[in-house]
């Protein structure tokens, strides 16, 4: 089905204005065949164009670059499917778009038309094209094979959004004691108080977002510095506070160790994906290795030394 275009609508201005292509030529200052192409969707606007059809015809400028840029966007998707010989739902697909729709994910402006599903996505993730969205992927870094990028790229949109709500002060590398033996503490009392645990980072210089991933992705967690202060995502897929706690340190363990290379690019660690340099980091944050050899390796280990020792 032919999509309504700003041609359409200057074409329907005209008529009802009953204004002859010539004289609305001469007053824009261009020749006939000029505007017959334009009318056509030959030519595209340019902004000279643009400005001079909004000031003789009272059509705000903004609707006109708008519907412009929307029409470049579906052109853009219509090729794009093409090329890769995809349907709109196919490509739909990719993302869980009913998952999103049902959940609310992201705000759509027309569930019923796929073509304007597919474009809310898009402006979700802020790229100007759908081949972009390749790009994103080229500031990620993960050590496992990643097969759903599209829920890859849904998750850390969401969780960059939610963490611009936060305020944190400055971030000192003295502060990673902090957190760690904040998250031990927290840990020996079996509580967990997500707002709290957040306001507790933010002091520290650390933005903490805890979000939802979406169904299919095995995302377990991501480290990225944003404006030189750090910044660490989780899943909500950790059910038992142990699980969440461990996921922490093996973030702030990345905090300690890559924190320049997690200036270019997002860190992403995978329920798969065994990251043995965090994790050993992580382990030894929570019991570490003097104790570990000296005490809990030992036949004649005695749990009631953990009180003496920790």
């Amino acid at each position: 089905m032919a999509r309504f275009r700003f041609k359409d609508l200057l074409n329907d201005y005209l008529e009802y204005s009953h204004i002859s292509n010539k004289e609305f030529a001469s007053r824009l200052g261009i020749t006939p065949k000029h505007l017959i192409d334009i009318l056509s969707g030959k030519q595209g606007l340019s902004a000279e164009v643009i400005e001079k059809i909004s000031m003789v015809t009272d059509i705000p400028i903004e609707y006109i670059y708008r519907m412009e840029a929307d029409s470049f966007l579906e052109d853009d998707i219509e090729n794009y499917l093409k090329v890769h010989n995809l349907t709109e739902t196919e490509y739909l697909k990719k993302w869980e778009y009913k998952f999103l729709i049902k959940n609310n994910y992201i705000e759509f402006t027309d569930t019923a038309n796929k073509m304007n599903i597919i474009k809310d996505i898009l402006l979700y993730l802020r790229v100007p094209t759908i081949e972009q969205v390749s790009k994103i992927d080229e500031n990620i870094y993960y050590k496992s094979k990643n097969d759903k990028p599209e829920l890859l790229l849904l998750w850390l949109e969401k969780c960059y959004r939610k963490m611009l709500d936060e305020k944190v002060l400055e971030y000192k590398k003295e502060n990673i004691v902090n957190l760690v033996n904040y998250i031990k503490e927290k840990a020996k009392e079996n509580m967990f108080d997500e707002e709290n645990l957040i306001k507790y980072f933010n002091k520290n210089g650390v933005y903490l977002v805890i979000e939802d991933d979406v169904p299919g992705s095995k995302i377990r967690g991501a480290f990225r510095v944003h404006r030189n202060a750090p910044a660490i995502y989780i899943t909500r897929k950790h059910k038992r506070i142990a699980d969440i706690y461990f996921a922490l340190l093996h973030e702030i363990a990345h905090l300690k160790s890559d924190f320049n290379k997690a200036k270019a690019q997002n860190i992403i660690s995978y329920d798969e994906d065994i990251e043995n340099k965090a994790d050993a980091l992580a382990y030894n944050y929570m019991v570490d290795d003097e104790y570990y050899n000296n005490v809990c390796k030992k036949y004649d280990y005695d749990i009631e030394k953990e009180k003496k020792i920790s």
